[in-house]
């Protein structure tokens, strides 16, 4: 069972520039929670919400949105603003989640052991597709998928058909034809043959033309 994330929230009536950033600078984050019947304004405490995104590998979160003045609510953290400096939290989006109703999630994506062609024959890992779209219910959201590249070999690759999931918990809305990851071959070898086939700097090619007007230019001296 899931460990339960909480929240406490109070009901906002602050608003406008002003009013927000007097609620930011007493340590506060604004927030909505959309999907209920009309969408509440709320805030709580910068600092809990800064530990809460500490201890989570995404904003990708679920949790119990404690209200003060009103129950709590189920939600699912759907964006996040943060300032462009400190990179602290300005503003949350809030989902109110229904505990029966699947819903759409962008699930994190990450690579897990060493490819065989990267070891041994010195390819590149490509990570080439970062996160996924799946739907599933609430209880069973995740923070990331792992998948396993340890057995890709150079020109292999992996597409979101090969990621690990569990059919009856999870549906794949992402094509799953698409490329997750792949090893490419080593890029050293690649430099080295386009240099092969350059001309040697200082060195000019040899004109077959010029060779045989000198040619046919002697033969006329011999002649007279």
């Amino acid at each position: 069972m899931k460990e339960e994330i909480k929240l406490a929230a109070r009901l906002r009536d602050e608003k406008g520039s002003s009013a927000v950033g007097r609620l930011r600078r007493e340590g506060f984050v604004p927030g909505v929670v959309y999907g209920t019947a009309e969408p509440l304004n709320v805030s709580f405490s910068a600092a809990t919400f800064a530990s809460l995104q500490r201890h989570h590998t995404s904003e990708n979160v679920m949790l119990s949105l404690d209200i003060e003045g009103d129950r709590s609510r189920k939600v699912l953290i759907r964006e996040v603003q943060h300032h462009p400096l400190t990179s602290g939290p300005l503003h949350v989006d809030f989902y109110e989640l229904s505990m029966t109703k699947k819903v759409g999630v962008a699930v994190p994506l990450e690579l897990t052991g060493s490819p065989v062609g990267v070891t041994r024959d010195g390819g590149v890992l490509e990570h080439l597709l970062r996160e996924v779209e799946v739907e599933c219910l609430p209880d069973d959201i995740v923070e990331l998928f792992e998948l396993d590249v340890s057995g890709l070999e150079i020109g292999d690759r992996l597409t979101v058909a090969d990621i690990p999931l569990d059919a009856t918990r999870y549906e794949m809305v992402t094509s799953t034809t698409i490329a997750v990851a792949a090893v490419a071959a080593p890029r050293v070898e690649e430099e080295s043959a386009a240099e092969a086939g350059e001309v040697a700097e200082g060195e000019e090619p040899e004109v077959i033309g010029e060779k045989a007007e000198e040619g046919e230019g002697e033969k006329k001296e011999e002649e007279k």
